[in-house]
């Protein structure tokens, strides 16, 4: 997921190490999304030393821009889950998304499995970008799926996956893992479920990609897309961050981050490849070329416009501490960032699509 914003100007502010890293971890961590710091620290470090202490890194190195995303979410997942400035960690934001994703208050993989497919069961599935395995867990232990198998860029993400397996007692012909590129995603056999969980907002080649899941998928299958559609490299819009401003300006800033008052704003681009040169690549394609490639079922839209930026500008320690206020100020957000996108002043940057491929000779518009 769930995926990270950027609000500090690295550039341009001689921070020191120790309020980079703070930053960093208050501030990196996606919607869709995630933080581990070191190779990232080692970076940016390198950008705000004295020029005499600076260590440069050769650009254009083949295969230079993988390796450092292998590197990147090979660290991030046990990180964004114990981090509470993540959105999705708080408990009142968790539960808002899971009832606009389904119309129930838990997570929206059991409803699939157990409401949506109440009648269904599946022989394989294909997770694109699995990480370390934590949705492919739910799904083996559903005992709704008789194979699973997931593929990610990262090595280190899939010996996290494959261990979970392990610990859980499965079988070697009950799952399988793979360090691939999804961007040339070569597809063993078909699939009756395959899940894209965050994994598309990170693909340069999407076309290649789409067309390589329709291929895998059964005619009877279905391809799960939980994403992020936002602005790309998170160019947040005029609109977006005039109001978030407005927000921040109206919340004491007792409620907010290091207790004073923060202005939201766009990161550089340059920041971003710095960090995760796939991060939210192509993000503003990704529903109209599901909807090319793919005949959608289902379709919720979760919102995020607002308080994925403005989660972690908040004092996210109070979060998940019974602490009525600062919960208040929480679900005003909510509620203001629900009404917005329902009234098409916004648009929501996050979707949940159920798809299956369409009919035979069904021809889609290029």
């Amino acid at each position: 997921m769930e995926r990270s914003i950027w609000l500090v100007r690295y550039e341009r502010v001689m921070l020191g190490a120790d309020v980079v890293e703070q930053r960093l971890r208050n501030l990196l961590l996606p919607g869709v999304r995630r933080l581990g710091l070191l190779p990232i620290l080692k970076k940016l470090r390198a950008r705000i030393r004295p020029r005499h202490e600076s260590v440069p890194v050769a650009p254009g190195q083949d295969g230079d821009d993988e390796h450092r995303v292998s590197d990147y979410w090979g660290q991030q997942f046990q990180a964004m889950r114990a981090d509470n400035s993540y959105w999705l960690n708080n408990k009142l934001v968790e539960e808002s998304t899971y009832r606009l994703m389904t119309d129930a208050p838990t997570h929206w993989l059991g409803w699939l499995l157990h409401e949506y497919f109440a009648q269904r069961t599946f022989e394989r599935s294909l997770s694109v970008c699995c990480g370390d395995g934590a949705h492919e867990i739910q799904l083996y232990a559903s005992g709704k799926v008789r194979y699973v198998s997931g593929v990610d860029i990262s090595a280190g993400a899939i010996a996290q996956a494959r261990a979970r397996f392990e610990s859980a007692g499965a079988t070697q012909d009950q799952y399988r893992f793979e360090v691939g590129d999804v961007n040339n995603l070569a597809v063993d056999g078909t699939f009756d479920l395959i899940l894209s969980t965050g994994a598309l907002h990170h693909t340069t080649n999407l076309e290649r990609l789409l067309s390589a899941v329709q291929g895998a998928l059964t005619p009877d299958g279905y391809f799960v897309v939980v994403e992020f559609i936002g602005p790309d490299r998170f160019q947040w819009t005029d609109r977006q961050i005039e109001i978030a401003n407005q927000v921040l300006r109206a919340i004491d800033p007792a409620y907010l981050r290091d207790g004073r008052n923060t202005r939201f704003e766009r990161p550089t681009v340059e920041s971003m490849l710095a960090c995760d040169p796939s991060e939210a690549v192509r993000s503003s394609e990704v529903y109209p070329l599901v909807k090319r490639h793919f005949d959608v079922r289902y379709e919720r839209w979760y919102n995020g416009t607002l308080l994925h930026q403005l989660h972690p500008l908040l004092r996210t320690e109070w979060a998940n501490q019974g602490k009525r206020d600062f919960d208040s100020i929480v679900r005003l957000i909510l509620l203001l960032e629900d009404l917005l996108v329902k009234g098409s002043l916004l648009p929501s940057d996050f979707v949940f699509l159920i798809c299956q491929k369409p009919a035979s000779g069904t021809r889609r518009p290029a």
